[in-house]
């Protein structure tokens, strides 16, 4: 696979065919070039660092406003690969955004219409290694998510997490409804990226017992 990189000065000014008014790009065969011209493009516009195989394209980095006084932004992680299907077996995508984040020193990931830190470690901290997320049938993923904590507003409604025009709001914890190994009630105050391994381990236990369920029920019928 033939993997190249490519920059552009400011995402805001979209695409223009006639290369007139739009935005410009930039591409090389290298990271370490395109990473020397990004930081070269100014932190007032949103500029952005992405990789491609010549068909499709993967985000690496975006500059983002993190408060709307910010008159520049900060680098932060376009989008996690693992989550792209895409992209996650591709040895290229994990070592690119390893050098990026590390180069650049990214703290924050942008998720959908929202910003959260980059997940420090990949496995949950002893506290939370019993307990699991009291979702709602049928909810979603964060259906177990009661409150969150904007930077810059403090414990908010959910419904920040549906973003502003222009600005991602940036999320740094969650309060969510939580339960023990034993089924009892356990409020949860985490940060995002704990509460993804919450809601993956949540959703491993919730499969068991289905198919444990459902074992029961075949083994009644026979």
């Amino acid at each position: 696979m033939n993997i190249s990189f490519y920059t552009i000065d400011d995402l805001s000014l979209g695409y223009d065919p006639n290369g007139v008014t739009g935005y410009r790009l930039s591409q090389f065969l290298c990271l370490e070039d395109a990473l020397l011209h990004y930081r070269d493009l100014s932190a007032s516009k949103q500029k952005a660092l992405g990789l491609t195989d010549g068909t499709h394209v993967l985000p690496l980095v975006e500059c983002c406003r993190l408060f709307s006084t910010d008159h520049e932004g900060e680098d932060v992680l376009a989008a996690d690969f693992r989550m792209l299907p895409l992209w996650v077996e591709l040895p290229e995508a994990a070592e690119a955004e390893h050098i990026c984040i590390t180069e650049l020193r990214l703290r924050y990931v942008i998720r959908g219409p929202v910003m959260v830190p980059i997940p420090p470690q990949t496995e949950l901290p002893k506290q939370y290694q019993d307990k699991y997320l009291w979702l709602s049938h049928g909810g979603g993923d964060l259906s177990a998510v009661r409150w969150v904590y904007a930077a810059g507003r403090g414990w908010c409604s959910v419904s920040i997490m549906d973003g502003q025009k222009g600005l991602r709001p940036l999320i740094l914890k969650y309060r969510a409804d939580g339960l023990t190994a034993q089924g009892a009630y356990h409020a949860l105050e985490v940060e995002p990226w704990e509460y993804d391994l919450l809601l993956s381990r949540t959703k491993e236990r919730l499969a068991k017992n289905m198919k444990e369920e459902q074992d029961h029920e075949k083994a009644d019928r026979t």
